[in-house]
């Protein structure tokens, strides 16, 4: 039988950290170990551990300390010291339903893929809405259900999200790791995920996972020392100049079928407008305009500083 490799970073969310592993427990695939990568400096995930006492989950504490953005890079490395067939990240305050890594293993078999993305329902952790779900995927009105090429995948930047970290499945097999070793904006982690990406990828948009939004419980360990401000600049000029990257390495017939409304389910005014909002000009009076739109993005063009790994993106590796 498979053996499935977990990698789960987390920082002092006990609570939500036991009730994941418990999703672990539960699962129909039961060949499977899960790594806690533990960066709380006083080890305060070690008694949840202890507390489950399953021999398949191990205990790692990060020293020193890797921060968020660090610590969920690891989860994606290529390094595979248990001989383990698949891999995924599962995050403290996410969960996976019981038959996620059967339907994983059964699409990459099926599928003839060394990766497969499986849609999350979001999960409200926010104070109004504290334990309530959606009953939507994050992937439905992006994607459907097939085998899709890299560069189609990293054109779903120009809607919401082209890879999310909680959703990818993949197999010891993987061309590429998926993992990007250096420190980087926050909130640019997925769109670099997708730019390493070169298998293809079959997309699930049957629901079997959870993605927790709006967690007010912890900092979630950022490390580091720019304010919101000058962290939400930077994340927009990296995002844009990625989104530039995508377009100039996307086939022109390939672009023309994007902006007709082939390849991917996003609404065309979304397309529209993030093909603007990254300085793409496109022949379509219909495009949205607005002023204080323009306004925020020429901000970002002049205050926000692109990331050293994005500027660092070779159109020849792609």
């Amino acid at each position: 039988m498979p053996l499935v490799l977990v990698r789960t970073p987390t920082y002092r969310r006990p609570a939500l950290l036991k009730r994941a592993l418990g999703g672990l427990q539960a699962q129909t695939h039961q060949e499977w170990i899960c790594e806690v990568r533990d960066d709380c400096p006083e080890g305060s995930a070690r008694s949840t551990v202890e507390e489950l006492n399953d021999p398949r989950i191990r205990y790692i504490r990060n020293q020193p300390q890797k921060f968020m953005i660090e610590n969920l890079d690891a989860c994606f490395l290529k390094d595979n010291l248990y001989n383990a067939d698949y891999f995924f990240m599962l995050e403290d305050d996410n969960q996976v339903l019981p038959r996620y890594m059967e339907r994983g293993i059964e699409i990459t078999k099926q599928m003839g893929v060394n990766v497969c993305q499986i849609n999350q329902s979001i999960e409200y952790l926010d104070v109004d809405k504290k334990g309530t779900y959606s009953n939507f995927g994050i992937f439905d009105g992006i994607y459907e259900d097939r085998i899709y090429e890299p560069r189609e995948i990293r054109l779903a930047l120009f809607g919401w999200t082209a890879l999310s970290n909680g959703s990818v499945f993949w197999s010891k097999n993987i061309s590429r790791e998926l993992a990007f070793r250096t420190g980087i904006t926050p909130g640019i982690d997925e769109d670099l995920r997708a730019m390493l990406l070169r298998d293809r990828v079959y997309v699930c948009l049957e629901k079997l996972a959870t993605w927790a939004k709006d967690e007010v419980a912890t900092t979630r360990n950022l490390g580091f020392n720019k304010g919101k401000l000058r962290r939400e600049l930077d994340m927009q000029a990296s995002s844009k100049k990625m989104r530039r990257i995508v377009w100039k390495d996307t086939p022109r017939n390939m672009r023309k079928d994007f902006l007709e409304g082939a390849i991917l389910r996003i609404p065309l005014e979304k397309r529209h407008y993030e093909l603007q909002r990254a300085g793409i000009k496109i022949n379509d009076p219909k495009a949205p305009h607005g002023f204080i739109k323009n306004i925020k993005v020429g901000i970002v063009n002049t205050l926000g500083n692109v990331h050293p790994s994005v500027n660092s993106i070779d159109l020849n590796d792609l």
